[in-house]
């Protein structure tokens, strides 16, 4: 037997608020679980611990556990998803980072090789990516999108030639 790490969302025909849900936690104590209501107060998700012989069978059984549960409390229960992962895999996702790499502007500046004031102004520049984050101290791009974009961006010197209407000519006009 395997221990499994279950999540289970679902809806109810009834509501499904943070009473419903403190009373669910009592029920499911020998499961460790953990509840969170939806926002509409119409349904939620539950994690909780199943052992079983498969991911099939922890899946399931985490189906009856939570309809068990939540059914006689808020009507009749539809579960819309079911996630099944073993405990290993569950502490693997839990020790990734949720957000990517982000980097502001110092942090730009040093990948380029230039000061703060000139990372800010990439801003400006079409293509540069736009933030993920924006904080008071100012806004935060992910850290693969600008290393992309300075490996593609154009650094040649001077402004770059105006080119000649109708003939695709880039020389200048006399």
């Amino acid at each position: 037997m395997t221990r499994w790490h279950a999540a289970v969302t679902f809806t109810t025909a009834g509501g499904f608020g943070e009473d419903e849900a403190l009373e669910v936690l009592d029920v499911l104590v020998e499961h460790g679980a953990a509840v969170s209501p939806a926002a509409d107060a119409r349904g939620g998700e539950i994690a909780l611990s199943i052992t079983a012989e498969s991911a099939v069978a922890a899946a399931v059984e985490a189906e009856q556990v939570v309809t068990g549960a939540v059914g006689p409390l808020a009507g009749a229960v539809e579960v819309v998803a079911i996630e099944a992962s073993t405990e290993e895999a569950m502490d693997r996702r839990l020790a990734e980072p949720i957000f990517p790499d982000v980097v502001g502007f110092a942090e730009i500046a040093d990948m380029a090789g230039v000061t703060r004031q000139r990372a800010r102004a990439f801003t400006k520049i079409d293509g540069f990516p736009a933030p993920v984050i924006t904080t008071a101290q100012g806004a935060l791009m992910t850290r693969a999108a600008v290393a992309r974009w300075l490996e593609t961006r154009s650094t040649r010197p001077g402004r770059p030639r105006k080119v000649a209407a109708g003939n695709g000519d880039t020389s200048p006009s006399e």
